[in-house]
C-alpha cells in the first residue's frame, strides 16, 4: 500500500515528530515521489511554515493556520500556528478535507467559507490544496479566522442604524432658517422633477404649493428668501401662493401684510 512521504518526510527538517503511518486507502495513487520531488516539498513546507506564522501573527489572536498531510488523514495535522479550534499537531482531518480528499475534488481551492466550532464561534476559512506535479492534492494549507465579535458587532450596528421607511418622514437639522428653506426648495424641485432654469408658470405655482404644504410660509422671512433665491419679487411670490391656495381650497389673504408688519417690528 502506498504511503506518501511528501510532507512527513520533508517535515524532518523541523522540530516535529509525527510517526509514519500507512493510510487505509491510498490518497495519491502514484509512485513514490522522486528525490527531487521530496526536496521540492521540503522547501515548500519551509515556506508554508513561514507563511503560516506571518498570517497568524498578523491576525492574532483571532487566527489559526494549519498544514495538513493527506497521507494519514487520521493524523493529518503536521504544522499549526494559533489555537482557535483547540486542535494540535497529529490531529485528524476535518469532515470537509476527508470528503474532498476521498472524492478527489481538490482541483479548486476554497475561499472565505463559513466554519463552525462546537462552542458556537463563527469562523471564516480558506483552504488551499497542495498539489504535486500532476495536479493531485497531497495536503492542504488552511486559514481560519474567528469573526464572532465582528459578526456580533455587525448585528448590533445594523439594529442601531435601522430606519423605519414605512412612513415618508424626513428631517433636516439646522439652526439657519435660510438654509432650511433652501433645502426645502431643492427637495421640492427634485420631487417635481424640474429645475429653476426651465420653470413654467404652472411649475412655479406647483412649486409654491408644495413649499406651502411643507410649512415654509410659516417662516416670517420665507417670501423674501424665496424671492432672492428665484429672482422673483415678493409680490409675485404671494400671487403664486394665492393661486396655489385657491386651487387647494385655502387662502393666502393677509400673509404679505403680516410679513410686512413683522419686518417693521424687527427693523
Amino acid at each position: 500500500m502506498y504511503k506518501s512521504p511528501s510532507i512527513r518526510s520533508a517535515i524532518a527538517v523541523g522540530n516535529f515528530h509525527i510517526p509514519e503511518q500507512e493510510a487505509d486507502v491510498p490518497i495519491v495513487q502514484d509512485n513514490s515521489p522522486t528525490t527531487a520531488e521530496v526536496e521540492f516539498r521540503r522547501r515548500e513546507l519551509l515556506l508554508l511554515r513561514h507563511l503560516a506564522k506571518a498570517v497568524e501573527r498578523l491576525f492574532a489572536p483571532f487566527c489559526e493556520v494549519i498544514i495538513h498531510d493527506f497521507s494519514d488523514l487520521e493524523h493529518s495535522i503536521v504544522h499549526m500556528e494559533g489555537a482557535l479550534s483547540g486542535r494540535s499537531i497529529g490531529g485528524a482531518a476535518t469532515d470537509l478535507l476527508l470528503e474532498r480528499a476521498r472524492t478527489g475534488e481538490t482541483k479548486n481551492d476554497l475561499y472565505n467559507y463559513r466554519t463552525s466550532l462546537p462552542n458556537n464561534r463563527e469562523l471564516k476559512s480558506s483552504t488551499v490544496f497542495l498539489r504535486d506535479g500532476k495536479g493531485r492534492a497531497y495536503g492542504a494549507f488552511c486559514i481560519n479566522y474567528d469573526a464572532t465579535e465582528l459578526v456580533d458587532f455587525q448585528r448590533v450596528l445594523s439594529e442601531m442604524t435601522q430606519i423605519d421607511f414605512s412612513d415618508a418622514v424626513s428631517e433636516t437639522l439646522s439652526d439657519d432658517i435660510a438654509g432650511t428653506v433652501k433645502h426645502a426648495i431643492a427637495e421640492s424641485l427634485a420631487e417635481l422633477s424640474i429645475t429653476t432654469l426651465s420653470l413654467t408658470r404652472a411649475d412655479k405655482i406647483d412649486l409654491i404649493a408644495r413649499l406651502d404644504r411643507k410649512g415654509i410660509f410659516a417662516v416670517k422671512r420665507a417670501a423674501s428668501i424665496l424671492a432672492e433665491e428665484f429672482g422673483f419679487s415678493r409680490a409675485t411670490i404671494y400671487n403664486y401662493l394665492r393661486e396655489a391656495r385657491v386651487r387647494n381650497g385655502s387662502s393666502a389673504d393677509g400673509q404679505e401684510e403680516r410679513e410686512d408688519k413683522n419686518r417693521a417690528s424687527t427693523a
